[in-house]
Formats: C-alpha cells, sequence, structure tokens
C-alpha cells in the first residue's frame, strides 16, 4: 500500500495495539500528525512540555501495563525527553520516544539546519534499551517492529526511534508486518528445582517482591506460593500492591527498620523475586540477607551484581513461580503463628514511627482513611511522598506510581495525566513538594483541555524541603533551597482547576474525599514543614545531630 512516511508511523503503533500518544507538534514531525488527523485511530494527549509528553507515556504505561508512546519533534524537543526517559529506564517501564530529525541528507554535516543536534540519536544511548534511524518510507514499519520487539523482550525498558522529517512526508509502497512475537524468558527448569529444594528444606524461609512482579503479572502466582509456605512477604518501594499490604503475609515496605532487619536475621532462606537490590532499597548494600538467596530475575546482569545468590533462577517471574507452586505444590508451611508474628512486626514499626514523628505517622493514617482502595497514588519527591512509599497501604498492583531509581523531580503531575489517560475509572491523587510541582506545573493545563480529574496536593515547605535538612545537619546551614513561590491556590485557579488551602493535616482529609467526588481537576495546597521520614536509613543523621 502507498503511504507517507507518517502514515507508516500511524499504521505501525495501530498495528501493535496503540491507541494513545503523547507529544507536541513540531516544525519536523507535523507528517506525522497529519496522518493522525487523516487516519483518526489514535488518540493525541497535547502536552505543554516535551519532558511532560514523556512522563505522561511513562506514567500511562506504568498504570496500564501497555506500551507508553511519546512523539516529539528534533533537536531540543528530543532531548527534553531525557529525563523522563531516563526515570523509565531505571524503573522498567516501556515508553517508546519517536523524534522526527533534519532532513536525511545533512545529518551529521553539521551545516546549521534547524533544530539541528550533533548526533541526536546517540544522545539517547544512556536512557533507551536500543534506538534506531528509519532513512527512508520503506524502513519505517521494520524499525518500528523492532523498537516494540525491543522494547518488550526481557528487562523492559524504553527504546527510541528518529525519522527524518523530509522521510515522514515523501511516500512510498509499504506493508506493515505483523508485530515481532514476544516471548518472556522461560526459567531454567534445573534452576527451580534447586531453588525449590532449599524452599522445601527451609526453616524459616522469606520473600522480598519487587517491580518485576508487578511487570510480569505474578502476584496471584506469589500470592499462592506464600499461602502454601506460609512465607513472610517484604516488597520493595517498586513492589507495593504486588500483593496487598493487608494480606496477613504482608511485611510491606519496612525492610529496612530496625525490628524487620531483627526479624530477617531469624531467616535462612530468601526468595528475591524481580527486584535488583539497589542503593536505597538496601541501605547502600548494608542490609544483611539470609545465609541462602534465591534471586528470579529477568536480567542476567542483575543476577549476583550487588548480592551474591545461592541459586540464580534466570527468567520471567511469572513463569518462574508457577514452576515453584508446581515444585512445592506438597508443601505446606510449618511454623505456626507467622502472621501474628507479621502483625506484631508491623506494629512495632508503626509504635517506632509514631513516637518519632507522630505528624508523618497523621499524614499516611489521614491519605489512607481519605483514599478509596482503588485509587492511584502518583508520586513525585517530595517529604510527604517519602513518609508514604514506605507506610502508606497499597492494596493492587500499577497503583502506586513513583520515580524511584532515577528520583526525577517534576514526574508526578505528567505521570498522573497518564495514568488517569490509561485508567480514567480511577482516581488519580498525585503528591507533589511545592518545588517539584514548579518543574512542570504547566501541565494543569493539558489535564483542564482533556477534563481529567486529578486531584494534585502540593505540600508547600517553601524550600527543596528534602535538601535543606541534609545540608544543616551535614554543613550547619543551609544555602540556596529556600523558594519564594507563587500563590498555588491562585495558580491553579488561573488553569481552571478547582483549588484551596489546608491549615492541618486533620483538614487535609476531608478536601481530599471531597475533591475525589466532585471528579473535577483539584489541587490542594498544605504550608508547613514535615519531620524526615524515620523509615529511611537517611534518618539516622538527624539522630546523630540530636
Amino acid at each position: 500500500m502507498r503511504m507517507t512516511g507518517g502514515e507508516a508511523v500511524v499504521r505501525s503503533l495501530e498495528a501493535h495495539g496503540v491507541d494513545t500518544v503523547f507529544g507536541i507538534p513540531g516544525t519536523h514531525n507535523l507528517g506525522i500528525y497529519d496522518a493522525l488527523r487523516e487516519m483518526g485511530g489514535i488518540r493525541h494527549i497535547l502536552a505543554r512540555h516535551e519532558q511532560g509528553a514523556a512522563f505522561m507515556a511513562d506514567g500511562y504505561a506504568r498504570a496500564s501495563g501497555e506500551v507508553g508512546v511519546c512523539l516529539s519533534t528534533t533537536g531540543p524537543a528530543a532531548l527534553n525527553t531525557l529525563a523522563s526517559l531516563g526515570t523509565a529506564y531505571s524503573d522498567s517501564s516501556p515508553v517508546l520516544c519517536i523524534a522526527s530529525q533534519i532532513p536525511a541528507e545533512g545529518i551529521g554535516l553539521g551545516k546549521g539546519y534547524l533544530h539541528e543536534c550533533e548526533d541526536q540519536l546517540g544522545s539517547f544511548a544512556p536512557v533507551t534499551k536500543w534506538r534506531a534511524r528509519a532513512d527512508t518510507v520503506e524502513e519505517i514499519p521494520g524499525v518500528m517492529r523492532e523498537a516494540f520487539a525491543q522494547m518488550l523482550s526481557g528487562r523492559p525498558r524504553p527504546v527510541a526511534v528518529e525519522i527524518p522529517c523530509d522521510t515522514l512526508d515523501e511516500s512510498d509502497d509499504v506493508t506493515i508486518p505483523a508485530p515481532a512475537a514476544v516471548n518472556r524468558l522461560a526459567p531454567n527448569p534445573e534452576q527451580v528445582e534447586r531453588a525449590a529444594g532449599l524452599l522445601r528444606a527451609a526453616r524459616r524461609p522469606v520473600i522480598w517482591a519487587g517491580g518485576g512482579v508487578i511487570g510480569s503479572g505474578a502476584g496471584a502466582e506469589l500470592r499462592q506460593l506464600a499461602e502454601r509456605l506460609q512465607t513472610p512477604i517484604f516488597t520493595t518501594v517498586l513492589g507495593k500492591g504486588a500483593i496487598a499490604d493487608d494480606h496477613p503475609l504482608v511485611a510491606g515496605a519496612t525492610i529496612l527498620h530496625p525490628a524487620a532487619r531483627a526479624f530477617l536475621a531469624e531467616c535462612d532462606v530468601m526468595l528475591a523475586v524481580g527486584t535488583r537490590f539497589t542503593e536505597e532499597e538496601s541501605d547502600r548494600w548494608g542490609l544483611r540477607l539470609p545465609a541462602s538467596l534465591i534471586h528470579i530475575e529477568i536480567d542476567p546482569e542483575e543476577i549476583d551484581r550487588n548480592y551474591p545468590t545461592t541459586v540464580g533462577v534466570l527468567g520471567d517471574a511469572r513463569s518462574a513461580l508457577q514452576l515453584f507452586n508446581e515444585q512445592l505444590r506438597d508443601v505446606r508451611g510449618q511454623e505456626s503463628g507467622i502472621e501474628a508474628g507479621i502483625a506484631e512486626l508491623r506494629q512495632r514499626v508503626w509504635r517506632y514511627c509514631q513516637e518519632r514523628a507522630p505528624e508523618g505517622v497523621e499524614l499516611v493514617q489521614t491519605l489512607r482513611k481519605a483514599l478509596p482502595r482503588e485509587t492511584i497514588i502518583v508520586s513525585d519527591l517530595t517529604v510527604a511522598a517519602y513518609w508514604c512509599r514506605r507506610l502508606l497501604d497499597v492494596y493492587e498492583p500499577r497503583t502506586n506510581i513513583y520515580p524511584w531509581g532515577f528520583c526525577t523531580l517534576g514526574f508526578g503531575l505528567p505521570a498522573a495525566i497518564g495514568a488517569k489517560v490509561a485508567r480514567p475509572e480511577r482516581p488519580v491523587v498525585v503528591l507533589c513538594g511545592d518545588g517539584g510541582f514548579l518543574f512542570n506545573c504547566q501541565e494543569l493545563a493539558a489535564a483542564v483541555q482533556l477534563g481529567l480529574p486529578i486531584v494534585t496536593l502540593v505540600f508547600n515547605d517553601s524550600a527543596y524541603g528534602v535538601l535543606r535538612p541534609q545540608q544543616e545537619v551535614r554543613y550547619g546551614a543551609a544555602h540556596e533551597v529556600d523558594l519564594v513561590n507563587p500563590d498555588f491556590v491562585a495558580l491553579a485557579g488561573a488553569f481552571g482547576v478547582d483549588s484551596c488551602r489546608v491549615d492541618s493535616i486533620e483538614q487535609l482529609g476531608p478536601a481530599v474525599t471531597k475533591a475525589i467526588e466532585a471528579d473535577k481537576s483539584a489541587l490542594i495546597e498544605l504550608p508547613g514543614t514535615l519531620p524526615w521520614p524515620i523509615m529511611e536509613p537517611s534518618a539516622r543523621m538527624f539522630e546523630a545531630e540530636q
């Protein structure tokens, strides 16, 4: 069939089941936008900044489990997506960035074309799994097909495709191939058998579940195994929701707490599933794990990278856990009272935090009471979110969206827009600090234009509040972290967003409930400073100061 390059891009997206893209039109990518207009099968979400568009695509991917797609034009626009793609890369989120290029004949010549960027494709290298250019219309479907295959095979991560602007406008006879078959890596049965033997003989096993459980859709299999073995489950921040936090075997994201470390010291075998043992999750790799470690992981580079494994099981988490359940179908947990022990552990964590920082605990309890169970909670980098990432109960997969690995300010609002586009039937609430909110506050305009009822909470301490206390403890004084902020209520109102200011955490709960029930875009500001999260290892620096 004869079609333009822009039409070939859109046809390829449709062939891969894409029905939504995020982006901003520009001089060089108008061929794609004309195809979107003419063909009409894909919804386009207009962002206000390319970083926002890519964050939206990431939020969409995390909330839906599908690929998120962002479109950008050439040069500065393409480079604007890099922080967002780095966030998706760190957290294993499948995002496809499609960027235009200068005319094909000028690439690499440095002649001074509009938006010309030296090695634009190479700039994507640190933040994507794979990248390629389609130089002709005929090449576009094949490059797009390979982009999806690369993105979805093994560890899902972002990929980038660039296409010269003249190629997007040219026409040729093109065949759109069917998507490539992407099979999740099947685990080695011998590795599973060895690991199952360790679990069978374990006196007191424990599970640590990461984001790979959610990415694989393996929550049911993990719950079945834990219930069979009567095994306690800790989660990472990105693993929250893999199994509901109110399940009696779930200890939550509390593994770094002193009481949890003591609990862990009594365990003899750990089954870690879909986690990389990163710096923040392992207290700079100071967390002591049980003597025997089974690590289920889809990325071979992660096995033995940070902790030595007794048995590494390379493969898809869901497939591996299905095999574990088959291997251990005749096993029943021996230890009595494990559920009571987990309940006591969680109570000790709460008491510990309550005694040292009651305001932080009050925030978590207030939000949990105000938020419907199915709420998608999207976090930016702020002290309030630090409290919630450990203590706030999450009940379903893909309802806890956090920029964990890259820790990127400005993620919250645009990612929440993407999440709401993906799951319009669910409440979406975003937790922002005043500094991080201003990174991408312009995306309120996108939410209003789309009619998306997102509730944005702005915790306003008139500072980069994560940094101020660190400076004061480490150097004796803060410097260049205090902010002169706008009137956030008036700012939100200028965008057409319902807004209010509350004076206490006690008032926050009813305001959140009211905003969710109104089913409209809303912003709630809470001025004041929250205490540093006691659950974080970094809290030790404040204790040393006292």
